[in-house]
């Protein structure tokens, strides 16, 4: 896996299962080049993620490892921060409070309701209205300007949960509104071990981003070590196959490319 990235990983500060080292020891044994850690960061008070009062811990921790690991891996900084409308002031305070290398925008909550953990409201609405919901708010993320990258773009799918008709023309819009604000994708490997059983983005969706021109980096969503570049020879299988020769890194919120 040399070149490789893993710029989606969560730790102790937030809902992962190990420390920082431990998951740097995991991705020097896959041989990745850069490991990168996005604990969550979320406006709204939920267990799973990091208090703003410990953002200048996780950026100590880094840095230690940073500094002990220098000689063997690349070290980034990152958040995944929840976004939510009408809140973006208070994100971009919280985005610039600290050095961030990346920051991961993901949409987990259509209004109070975090869908990515709570299956009570599914069927509420049609599965066409939730992906309408969702995608409008993946859209105001994206031209929010609050973020570097989108995280598992079509994370609604994940409990098996599919449009009835045909969207591609929300598709396409969504895609098009991601390469207008300069936005990165994030190909997340972990939609593979949950219930719908691929990536997120699919394949039909990389396909669109790549017609678009819209980059792509790697993430795992790792939540342990044994998760760290998870189904990646399968992930870069797929962007070659689609036509992708390159992905994405970060350094100060600068891209660079690494060839595939």
């Amino acid at each position: 896996m040399i070149g490789l990235v893993d710029y989606h990983t969560h730790t102790v500060l937030s809902d992962g299962k190990n420390n920082h080292e431990d998951m740097v020891w995991a991705a020097i044994d896959k041989g990745l080049d850069e490991i990168g850690f996005s604990d969550h960061v979320c406006v709204k008070p939920v267990n799973w993620a990091m208090s703003t009062v410990d953002l200048p811990v996780m950026t100590n921790q880094i840095m230690v490892v940073r500094e002990k690991f220098q000689d063997k891996i690349k070290i980034r900084s990152g958040i995944e921060m929840d976004y939510f409308p009408g809140k973006e002031t208070e994100i971009k305070e919280i985005i610039n409070s600290v050095p961030l290398d990346y920051v991961i925008g993901s949409v987990h909550f259509i209004g109070d309701w975090n869908f990515d953990s709570d299956q009570s409201l599914y069927g509420k609405w049609s599965n066409d209205k939730l992906y309408e919901m969702y995608f409008r708010l993946v859209h105001q993320a994206a031209t929010s300007g609050l973020f570097d990258t989108i995280g598992h773009l079509d994370i609604i799918k994940n409990f098996q949960v599919y449009p009835e008709s045909d969207l591609s023309d929300l598709f396409e819009e969504t895609i098009r509104i991601l390469a207008k604000n300069n936005l990165v994708v994030e190909l997340n490997t972990s939609g593979a071990d949950r219930p719908c059983g691929e990536f997120t983005p699919g394949r039909m969706l990389l396909e669109i981003c790549y017609k678009h021109n819209i980059e792509v980096t790697l993430g795992s969503d790792a939540h342990q070590q044994s998760q760290v570049a998870r189904h990646y020879e399968t992930a870069v299988d797929l962007l070659k196959e689609i036509g992708y020769t390159e992905i994405v890194a970060f350094e100060n919120r600068q891209r660079k490319k690494i060839r595939i």
